[in-house]
Formats: structure tokens, C-alpha cells, sequence
């Protein structure tokens, strides 16, 4: 029977699917932490399920892997967590059940496995877009490629990572290793709560799960912040709020309280506006009404891209076939004005 474990993980921003770069990894040199001198953590593609042989995912992780030979053979239902270095926050990222530690004779044969696939090229390429250290992950060696095996099905990972506080008694450790569970963390309550405000100059959001792309972000942020003030004198400054936490580890672009409910904006820049609507109309239904709530009457796209009749079309099409309040308006970066609900 696989005993209850739970382990600490690198941070990453890709969901453990792919290298991230070192955005809330440990920057310091001097720390001696593997990924402050490699730009990347042991456990980047730990989720990555596209990668499977004989129905396996194979991957590494730290806290087993560091001490391997004590753990081989053994099979374990491993929790699994990571704490963002630059904001210190913890987040929870759900189990992985029956997971089976590999021998170095498996590892060498998947090592072989990823190279004929075509795998490992691409995971230096993923290296690559993020300027890690190419060269140290060619350097390691086929038998120590991979620690541990799973099978897709046996992941009960959260939708989204969810916070946790750092002295909750269920997480003893900050360190790399795998530990007895004892019980899960209490994480944060999944609730919309409208809060308020806005804070200027934000590059990043820094209590949500996943950053934004930071050559958007000084486009983004500031129709955010231009946009902001024009609500604000609509509204006031007690009905309008910016990066409005959802209670599910995302947050909205800027909220609006009404008498009767609340107004989701969710701005895009991307080149057209057939892509800023596609873009924002998930994102949009999934705040207001993931899983099974109604948290707001309007949900509106914003973005500097002009409205174009077929757009208009769809738009329509959407509120009076499905019922979906959604509508798309202009922001002028260089007039500060907003146009007409579409």
C-alpha cells in the first residue's frame, strides 16, 4: 500500500508542463540552490503528462531524487507544494497517487526513449526560451534523467494552485525533501470578494498563481491603470477595484460595483480583435461563474483594437442565442476614452 508523503517543488508559472525562468525562483548565487545557478528548478515537466511511455510520466523530483537509492522500489501518494521565493507565498498544487520510484537502469532507458522521440530536443529548446542553462541539463546523466513514474490518471492536481499560510501546521519543512503527511494545509477561501482600489506602476500581480508576460504587462497595466481612473469618475472611487481576486488563484482585470451586481472587464492586447474577444471570453465566463455561481451581470473585453462589424455580429449572436452578457469596448490610449458598449 503507497504510503502518504509530501514534498516540496521548484516554482514555476507553466503549470510544471515546461520551463518557466526564474521569475520567483531563487535568485541569489550565493544561496547554493541548484536553480539560482541553472535558471531552472529539478522539476519543471513534473506535470507534463503529454509525455508518456508504456503509460508512464516520467520525471524528476528533488526530494527524492537527492537521495534515490534509499527510496527505490517503493511507491508513494506524494502532495506536493511550492513556494514562490520572490513573494514568499505557498501555494498548493494537489497529489499525485502511486507514484513509483525508478532504478538507474529504468532511467537510462527513458533517457534513450526521450532522445529517440524527440523529446529531449524539445526540452532544450524549452531551456533555451527561457535562458537556462542548457549545457548543465545535458550534462546530467541517463541514469539520474528521471527518479519517479506515474500514471496520468493517478493526478489529482487542483485547477489552480491555491495559497496556503506559511506557518500552517500540516507543512513543517521549507526544504527539498519528503516528509509524512500528516493533513493537507487549510488554503484560502474560494469566495469573490469585491475589494476597492488600485495599485499604480504594477508590473506583476503578486498574489496570484501565475504571472503575466511582462512585454505585455507596461501596455496592459497601463490601460489598466488609464482606464481605472475613468471608471473611477463614473463610479467612484468605492466602486471600481483592480486585480480582484476570485477565490480560485486568478484575478480580474477590473471590477465595477453596481446597485444590482458587478461589471467584469478583462483587457487584451493582442493584434486583433477577433483574438481579444477569443481570448478574454473564457477567462471571463470561468471568474464569473466557476464552478456553478453567477458572480456578475456584465462582463465587458477591452482592448485598443477598433470594432469591426463581424465582431458586433458575434457578439450579438452570443447575448441573444446563449444569453451571455458579454460586450467589447475601444480603449483610446492616446485620448483616454472609452468607446460604446458593442
Amino acid at each position: 500500500m503507497a504510503r502518504d508523503k509530501v514534498a516540496r517543488v521548484c516554482w514555476n508559472t507553466n503549470y510544471w508542463q515546461k520551463p518557466s525562468g526564474m521569475d520567483g525562483k531563487v535568485s541569489n548565487k550565493n544561496s547554493g540552490a541548484y536553480e539560482s545557478k541553472t535558471g531552472y528548478g529539478h522539476e519543471e515537466w513534473l506535470l507534463d503528462t503529454n509525455k508518456l511511455v508504456d503509460g508512464f510520466h516520467y520525471a524528476y523530483i528533488q526530494a527524492i531524487g537527492q537521495h534515490k537509492s534509499k527510496y527505490i522500489g517503493d511507491t508513494y501518494n506524494i502532495s506536493i507544494y511550492s513556494i514562490n521565493s520572490k513573494t514568499k507565498e505557498r501555494w498548493w498544487l494537489g497529489e499525485i497517487k502511486n507514484v513509483a520510484v525508478v532504478d538507474d537502469k529504468e532511467s537510462k532507458q527513458i533517457f534513450k526513449e526521450y532522445a529517440n522521440r524527440g523529446w529531449l530536443k524539445e526540452m532544450y529548446a524549452q531551456l533555451e526560451d527561457v535562458g537556462a542553462d542548457v549545457n548543465e541539463f545535458k550534462s546530467i546523466s541517463p541514469k539520474g534523467f528521471c527518479c519517479i513514474k506515474y500514471m496520468a490518471e493517478d493526478l489529482n492536481i487542483l485547477d489552480e494552485p491555491r495559497r496556503f499560510d506559511k506557518n500552517d501546521p500540516a507543512i513543517k519543512s521549507d526544504y527539498y525533501n519528503l516528509k509524512n503527511k500528516v493533513e493537507n494545509p487549510k488554503l484560502e477561501n474560494q469566495e469573490f470578494h469585491f475589494n476597492p482600489g488600485h495599485c499604480m506602476g504594477k508590473e506583476k500581480t503578486t498574489s496570484s498563481y501565475k504571472g503575466k508576460n511582462s512585454d505585455i504587462d507596461l501596455l496592459h497595466n497601463q490601460i489598466q491603470t488609464d482606464l481605472y481612473k475613468l471608471l473611477v469618475s463614473k463610479y467612484g472611487h468605492n466602486g471600481v477595484g483592480t486585480e480582484q481576486e476570485t477565490g480560485l488563484g486568478t484575478k480580474i482585470d477590473i471590477v465595477v460595483k453596481e446597485q444590482n451586481g458587478h461589471i467584469f472587464y478583462e483587457i487584451k492586447t493582442a493584434n486583433t480583435i477577433k483574438q481579444c474577444i477569443r481570448d478574454a471570453l473564457a477567462q471571463l465566463l470561468e471568474y464569473a461563474h466557476y464552478p456553478n455561481k453567477s458572480r456578475a451581470n456584465k462582463l465587458i473585453v477591452v482592448s485598443p483594437n477598433k470594432v469591426t462589424k463581424e465582431s458586433i455580429l458575434y457578439l450579438q449572436y452570443l447575448r441573444q442565442n446563449f444569453n451571455i452578457p458579454i460586450y467589447y469596448q475601444v480603449f483610446d490610449s492616446n485620448l483616454k476614452t472609452l468607446s460604446n458598449e458593442y
